[in-house]
């Protein structure tokens, strides 16, 4: 006679798969991307190019940027961690968390992510492991 695991013993198991899983999915709102695009102008552009492109900053988008972050496995979370830590350039760390959360959408829908129902949230763009660059 083959006997099931009590429920209690699974229940774990199953909150551990959804964490695990909502670590690697990442969702924003067009609102947000519209405002992070506007703050991006702002805040990010005049190092990082007009379209993300690169400048006297890193390309945030395209085919280097798409092989380093492979190559390197940055996630979701290490680039906004090392964002709102270390930029703007000249003024590290000064943008309120909204701010951050609405360029890190921005940056997420021109490198394949598309805006959804959930908004992102500061808590979530840190801890997610989703990688920078949706695989197509």
């Amino acid at each position: 006679m083959r006997s099931h695991a009590p429920v209690w013993v699974l229940a774990p198991l199953a909150v551990l798969a959804l964490a695990a899983s909502s670590a690697t999915n990442i969702s924003f709102t067009s609102s947000q991307m519209t405002s992070g695009a506007k703050q991006f102008a702002q805040s990010c552009a005049q190092c990082h190019g007009d379209h993300l492109e690169g400048g006297v900053g890193p390309a945030l988008t395209g085919p280097t940027f798409k092989t380093l972050s492979k190559k390197v496995g940055a996630s979701v979370g290490d680039i906004f961690v090392y964002m709102t830590t270390n930029m703007p350039l000249n003024d590290p760390a000064s943008l309120s968390h909204d701010q951050y959360v609405h360029i890190m959408s921005y940056i997420l829908s021109k490198n394949g992510y598309k805006p959804g129902k959930m908004p992102l949230t500061f808590r979530t763009a840190e801890s997610s492991k989703a990688p920078i660059i949706k695989a197509r």
